[in-house]
C-alpha cells in the first residue's frame, strides 16, 4: 500500500523525507506520451483529488500534481488547469503547501522524524 502522507528515512547526514510523487496526474506523461487532452488531465485530477479527500477523513494526505510551464501553460490548457484549482480550493480542509511547508509539519506531528 502506498503511503498517501510521507516515509522518513534515517541516513549518516540525517533523515530523508519522501513525499507521494505521481504519473498518473502529470502533465509530461499525459499529454506528452499519453497524447490525452487537458480535459483529461482535469477529469483524472479531480477523479484522484476526490478520493484522496474522502480517504483523508480520518488522517492527512499529501496529492503532488506535476505540471511543467511549458506543457500546462500552454494556452489551451490553461483554463483546464486553473480549473482544478478553483474546485479543489471549495473544499473545507484543504492546503496548499510547498515541500518545505510538509516537511516542517511532518517534523512536528512525528518528533522521531527530525
Amino acid at each position: 500500500m502506498v503511503n498517501l502522507i510521507g516515509d522518513c528515512s534515517k541516513t549518516k547526514s540525517g533523515p530523508i523525507l519522501s513525499l507521494p510523487y505521481t504519473q498518473e496526474c502529470n502533465d509530461v506523461a499525459m499529454m506528452l506520451i499519453q497524447h490525452h487532452k487537458a480535459s483529461e488531465f482535469y477529469d483524472r485530477t479531480i477523479d484522484q483529488f476526490d478520493q484522496i479527500y474522502a480517504d483523508a477523513e480520518d488522517s492527512a494526505r499529501i496529492m503532488a500534481i506535476s505540471v511543467h510551464p511549458y506543457i500546462m501553460g500552454a494556452p489551451h490548457r490553461t483554463k483546464y488547469f486553473r480549473r482544478i484549482f478553483e474546485r479543489i480550493r471549495r473544499r473545507p480542509d484543504v492546503l496548499f503547501w510547498t515541500g518545505e511547508q510538509i516537511l516542517d509539519w511532518f517534523a512536528g506531528a512525528e518528533p522521531s522524524a527530525a
